[in-house]
This record gives C-alpha cells, sequence and structure tokens, in this order.
C-alpha cells in the first residue's frame, strides 16, 4: 500500500483528485492536505510515500510547501504538477521537486509513476547504502554545479552570466571548449568563447558536463588513470545521449534522456576514484573474458557502477527520472516501467553505441518486447550509426564504443 499526500490551496482540486484515485482502493491511500502546515501534520502522523503539489496555486508557494516537505521528511517523494505548455519553467522546481507531472493530472501515470519511484527508492536506501558501504569519502556536489542549477532558475538568465560562472573553474571551462570543439558536433570553426560554446551546446549538457568534470579531477595522479580514458568516455556519453534523446517524444522526457544518457556512466568514475585497485581488477577481468563490466562489478564488489552513479545523483538531488535511468541502463525491466520510457531509451541508445549491429543484450531485447516496442529497433539502430558516422573512422569502419573502450590509455 502506498501513502500520496495530495497539497493544494483549494478543497475542489483536492477532492478531485482523491475521486480519481478511487479505482486504486487498496493499492494507494490518498491523503489530501489544504495548506502546507496541514501536510507536515499529516507527514508527522502517517508514513508518506509520495508528495504531489501543483506549480501554481492561488496562496501557496509549490516551491515552498516541497522546501518543507523536503526538510522535514528528506525520504518522501516529492512530484510537481506543471501544464504541458510550461515546462519551459520547471527550473523553477529542480531544487525541492524530483519529477514533473503533466496536468491534468492522469490516475494510471501518477500510478506508475509512484510504483517505479518507490521501487528506486527502495534500490536507494538500505539496501544499497549498506553495498556502498566500502566507498568512503563520496564526492561533494561541485559548487560551479550548484551555481549553474541555480541560475537555470531564473527563466531570463543569459549564456553569458553562465559563461562568468564555469570562469570560475578553469578545468570546467577547458573541458567545455574541448567538447564543443571535439569532432562530435562536427563545427567548420574553433569556438573560443564560452559564451558561444554554451549557445551550441545548451544549459543542460554544461551544467551535468560540470559533474562528471568534478569527480574526474580526482583521478589525477591515481594509477587507474592509466585503465581509464576520460576522453574516450566522454565521447562515449555524448553520442548516447544524442542516440538516447532522438528515441523519446516530448520536451521533458529528450531532456531526462539526454542528460541521464550523458551521466549514464558516471558510476565508473565515483568506483576508480573510491575503490581504484578494486575497479582496475574489474576493468581486467572484463577484457581477459569478454563479459560485461557490470557482470564482473557485481560478482566482485557486490555493486555495478550504474547503482554507485545512481546513488551518488540521488545524494546530489538529480530528479528522479535521471537517477532511474542511470540505475537501470543495464536492466531496465527493473525500472517497472509499463511503456517505454526514458530508463529504457538510455539502455538502448548505450548498447546500440556499444554493438552498432543492433544485436543488443538479450535481458533489453526481451523488455523491448514486453513492451511491445520491439519493432522500433531497426529505426533506433539506424539512429545509433548516423551518430557514430560523425565520429572519425578508426582504420576504415565506424567507430564502436563497448566497455572495454574504458581501458584505452589517455
Amino acid at each position: 500500500m502506498r501513502n500520496i499526500l495530495f497539497v493544494d490551496d483549494q478543497q475542489e482540486v483536492l477532492n478531485r483528485h482523491r475521486e480519481s484515485l478511487k479505482k486504486y482502493r487498496g493499492q494507494v491511500e490518498t491523503i489530501i492536505a489544504l495548506g502546507v502546515d496541514a501536510a507536515l501534520e499529516a507527514a508527522r502522523r502517517v508514513p508518506i510515500d509520495v508528495v504531489v503539489t501543483d506549480l501554481h496555486m492561488r496562496q501557496l508557494d509549490a516551491t515552498t510547501v516541497l522546501r518543507r516537505i523536503k526538510e522535514e521528511h528528506p525520504d518522501i517523494i516529492r512530484l510537481m504538477l506543471c501544464s504541458p505548455n510550461e515546462f519551459d519553467s520547471i527550473f523553477i522546481a529542480l531544487p525541492t521537486a524530483q519529477q514533473i507531472l503533466a496536468k491534468p493530472l492522469d490516475p494510471d501515470t501518477l500510478l506508475n509513476v509512484v510504483e517505479r519511484t518507490c521501487r528506486l527508492r527502495e534500490l536507494l536506501t538500505d539496501s544499497l547504502r549498506r553495498k556502498i558501504g566500502a566507498l568512503e569519502q563520496l564526492p561533494s556536489i561541485p559548487a560551479v554545479y550548484l551555481e549553474l542549477n541555480q541560475a537555470m532558475a531564473d527563466p531570463n538568465v543569459t549564456n553569458l552570466k553562465m559563461a562568468r560562472i564555469i570562469e570560475k573553474d578553469p578545468a570546467m571551462a577547458a573541458k567545455t571548449l574541448q567538447l564543443v570543439n571535439s569532432a562530435a558536433f562536427g563545427l567548420l570553426k574553433q569556438i573560443t568563447s564560452l559564451h558561444t560554446a554554451i549557445s551550441y551546446l545548451g544549459m543542460d549538457l554544461i551544467k551535468n558536463l560540470s559533474l562528471a568534470v568534478h569527480i574526474f579531477a580526482a583521478l589525477e595522479g591515481l594509477g587507474v588513470r592509466s585503465y581509464f580514458s576520460f576522453n574516450t568516455e566522454q565521447q562515449h556519453a555524448l553520442i548516447t545521449a544524442r542516440v538516447a534523446k532522438r528515441l523519446v517524444t516530448g520536451r521533458r522526457q529528450t531532456q531526462n534522456a539526454y542528460t541521464a544518457a550523458l551521466l549514464h556512466d558516471i558510476g565508473k568514475l565515483l568506483l576508480a576514484v573510491c575503490i581504484p585497485e578494486k575497479f582496475v581488477k574489474t576493468q581486467l577481468a572484463s577484457k581477459a573474458t569478454g563479459r560485461p563490466v557490470h557482470e564482473i562489478e557485481a560478482e566482485m564488489l557486490g555493486i555495478t557502477h550504474a547503482e554507485a552513479g545512481a546513488y551518488l545523483l540521488s545524494l546530489w538531488g538529480l530528479p528522479y527520472p535521471i537517477v532511474e535511468a542511470v540505475a537501470y541502463h543495464h536492466n531496465p525491466a527493473a525500472a517497472l516501467e509499463k511503456t517505454f520510457d526514458v530508463p529504457t531509451a538510455v539502455a538502448v541508445a548505450n548498447a546500440l553505441v556499444e554493438e552498432p549491429s543492433g544485436n543488443i543484450p538479450p535481458a533489453i531485447a526481451d523488455h523491448l518486447q514486453f513492451l511491445e516496442v520491439i519493432h522500433e529497433l531497426p529505426a533506433w539502430t539506424a539512429i545509433a550509426n548516423e551518430e557514430l558516422q560523425r565520429i572519425p573512422p578508426r582504420n576504415g569502419a565506424v567507430r564502436k564504443y563497448s566497455d572495454s573502450a574504458a581501458l584505452l590509455p589517455n
């Protein structure tokens, strides 16, 4: 039984929400609260799984409601309702809301989200915390990312302001210019201005690139650097992101798919930083046996880079759809999707970038069969190959990425 708390400043709105979930009686318990004080009191009285509020209310400020919930009950999943034509303004909600749902509220969609996020929360709590206990000194969220995130909450933020924030971090500035001038973008001229670079790359990519750069900085001076090519990983992530966003529709889904794919292997960086000797052993074992590295990680470490990366992003407060896709990018069926969504899009994109022939892992193929979208695979394979063709070939062949690509020297 899931307990869902609806918060609003209009009783009639709350009554409609309660009525819409009547058919799920026995699966969910609907609790309503008129105002933030009533919401906090309800959360103190009853264990709440999910809280749902509206971006626009007459008297209440949604971000204030969710921030108060977050402060007192950080384990409660926080959802915000928003009109589809307002998704450009959802940066306002990013620091407090973990997912954004379209209005009018569809109860089937809500239940699907609730089950998936609760499943992910269970993965990211006790069980995973025990597994990740050996990973000491988890990287803290980078200051540049926090400042970029705060700036993006302003709908009028300019590329110039973003550039000035990035300039405070020379490593981030260098990586931004390196990325925009890489072969993956195929620009005809060199870009030397951060302001111009942001115009090409987009704010979302810039913001999330800061996360990867921050973690990679910790690899400097470690012996593991010989077994990990950040340039290779960065390019793999970028291509996977470009493929993933083309497999879904809708602005919100494409943004989530792009960001999740960009960060899907961030757990490799985390393992390399926190347990470098064990990380090297998993990489060498994968190369020697030809088996996927995540299978070796599960056997040798009791945790995969997918889970570790999701755990870190969850600690950093990234939205649940992104954390979910990172957690399940090798096994999307575990996300409990009922329809094709971001976790499967990222998993398919990653598989096709690693194996452009379209010979994807059986677990992913079976899930596509379950979702009844397996017939789309040839078209998706063509998309992946199109994106891979933008990368300069090696020895006359289309470049292929795999987990063993991480073993290439810098």
